[in-house]
């Protein structure tokens, strides 16, 4: 039997995201830990992760030893690949001057694989072999499909191979194009991880081939978006009869991860959007502004709305800088 704990996108920092109204870093440590605490319990092989351990490329030496050392307590070897938020210009290229490749060599259990075509690392050796890749996060990855690893090593009938993918794989149609369909995506592995997507779609077995797909959502919460609030974070434990040849998944949630409502605040986020629509609101009243006195600039235009709707000089103000920076770019 081989089991693996997989868990979703870390984006460790040393400041707070702007909606988190708790201390973000020390919530990180206590939920790796809470993490290890798990691998223990569940008795796993290792610990699969899908890139994006750091927020940015480069954090300060003090973060990165702060997170070193709690990474160093891991009881098992963390096999991870590289988001696009671990390298610079989405160039995986960039990775050996970032932080994750220094921590790669300041932790003894982490381990991070690099491309699809790098040799497959054997986790069991029953009647069934146990292998793992992985595929780093790049601009086209949901262009051209999840065509991972060497074929002769798909092409063996006595493998199930588990990969890692820092791509946009999703189980519903979203309001961009780079992005690959969970029912349709081709895959030669047996059990596909992903992250990227910070929400997750779960767990699905597609009944069509038996391929395993699984996406637990992101270990730490960077928005206050309903969805973020209402989620709950968890690992996913993946189990692997090397002996039958069969495997499955199921989540186990996190008791260190609070209630979103207790540590993510929609303040900003609800100004932002009455902020948004004032400014909607008053463009559409310049628009369509029919005073007794033609007037022909711009401002005097604005001051004049604004003093008869009584407007907030702040939104005066800000529609005052747009249409500058406007000017600026035609100017150009």
């Amino acid at each position: 039997m081989t089991k693996f704990l997989f868990v979703g996108d870390w984006h460790l920092r040393g400041s707070s995201p702007r909606n988190r109204t708790d201390d973000y870093t020390e919530t990180a440590k206590a939920k790796l830990r809470e993490v290890f605490q798990i691998a223990v319990a569940q008795q796993v092989d290792a610990i699969l992760q899908p890139g994006d351990i750091f927020d940015r490329p480069e954090v300060s030496i003090s973060v990165l030893l702060e997170f070193a050392e709690i990474l160093r307590e891991s009881p098992t070897e963390i096999y991870c690949t590289i988001g696009n938020h671990d390298i610079y210009g989405y160039n995986v290229d960039s990775y050996y001057r970032t932080s994750l490749r220094l921590l790669e060599m300041l932790v003894p259990q982490l381990h991070v694989i690099k491309s699809a075509a790098d040799k497959p690392i054997y986790m069991a050796k029953g009647r069934y072999k146990v292998y793992l890749t992985a595929t780093p996060y790049s601009r086209d990855m949901d262009i051209n499909g999840y065509g991972y690893g060497p074929d002769v090593e798909y092409n063996d009938p006595d493998a199930i191979g588990v990969h890692i993918a820092h791509g946009m794989l999703l189980d519903h149609k979203p309001p961009f194009d780079r992005y690959s369909d969970l029912y349709k995506v081709d895959t030669k592995a047996s059990i596909i991880l992903t992250g990227h997507d910070h929400m997750g779609y779960g767990i699905y077995n597609r009944s069509a081939d038996g391929k395993l797909f699984v996406n637990p959502g992101s270990l730490l919460r960077m928005s206050a978006s309903v969805g973020e609030i209402t989620r709950k974070v968890r690992v996913a434990i993946i189990t692997i009869d090397d002996i039958k040849g069969t495997y499955d998944a199921d989540f186990v949630e996190l008791t260190t991860a609070k209630p979103g409502e207790e540590v993510l605040d929609r303040s900003k986020i609800e100004e932002e959007k009455q902020r948004q629509y004032a400014m909607e609101n008053f463009s559409a009243l310049i628009q369509g502004h029919t005073g007794s006195k033609v007037l022909l600039d711009i401002n005097q235009i604005i001051d004049q709305v604004a003093a008869e709707e009584k407007y907030n000089p702040g939104v005066v103000q800000t529609a005052l800088q747009i249409i500058d920076t406007q000017r600026e770019k035609v100017a150009m």
